[in-house]
């Protein structure tokens, strides 16, 4: 898997962190830095965990699944990604982010589960892909802390409006990365991605 593909998968996995930063932003007023950095870090450990996790997991299977590998990526990623277009296009209950402090405590670690657990299922597409677990971790919690933080400083300037068209636009970024995937191992193509 190429490095611009585990990116991709990183910016699309990213979404739903972005989302619930600019959702967090928009109902509690001036969040302090520190603040940020503290939920910005939680999501990009988060997702990085899961992802690993994941790989770990699929590893333990790989020998039984390596015939039909590609199709379960496939699979994986666009169930994700429908998913992710699905509640972006659905929109959130905004006042369940109103009734729990989602900065601290049990809160954050709640929304950094929620937000992490399609990273889990993209960590078994690594492990189908043979990627690289370790450059893709660091990538994907990278990424994930540094659009969470993004998504805090945008907050208050863009609104809900961005967080549906972000969410759509992570959940298409999947399902094209899990077409890419069935293209190479079913067609013999090369894309570049």
């Amino acid at each position: 898997m190429s490095l611009l593909s585990v990116m991709f998968i990183a910016l699309g996995l990213s979404a739903d962190c972005f989302a619930v930063s600019i959702g967090i932003a928009c109902t509690h007023t001036n969040i302090k830095s520190h603040v940020m950095w503290r939920v910005a870090g939680a999501f990009g450990i988060f997702q990085a965990g899961m992802a690993t996790i994941g790989y770990f997991a699929g590893l333990s299977v790989i020998d039984i699944i390596s015939a039909f590998d590609h199709w379960i990526a496939f699979g994986l990623l666009s169930v994700i990604g429908v998913r992710m277009v699905y509640e972006a296009v659905q929109g959130e209950d905004d006042q369940k982010l109103v009734k729990l402090d989602l900065t601290r405590g049990l809160g954050l670690l709640g929304v950094a589960v929620a937000t992490s657990i399609d990273a889990l299922a993209v960590g078994l597409a690594f492990a189908v892909e043979d990627a690289n677990i370790g450059l893709a971790a660091l990538l994907i919690g990278l990424v994930s802390l540094a659009v969470s933080f993004m998504g805090f400083k945008l907050g208050n300037r863009i609104g809900h409006f961005a967080s549906r068209w972000v969410g759509i636009a992570g959940g298409l970024v999947l399902v094209l990365i899990g077409l890419k995937i069935l293209a190479e191992h079913t067609l013999g193509w090369e894309l570049l991605v």
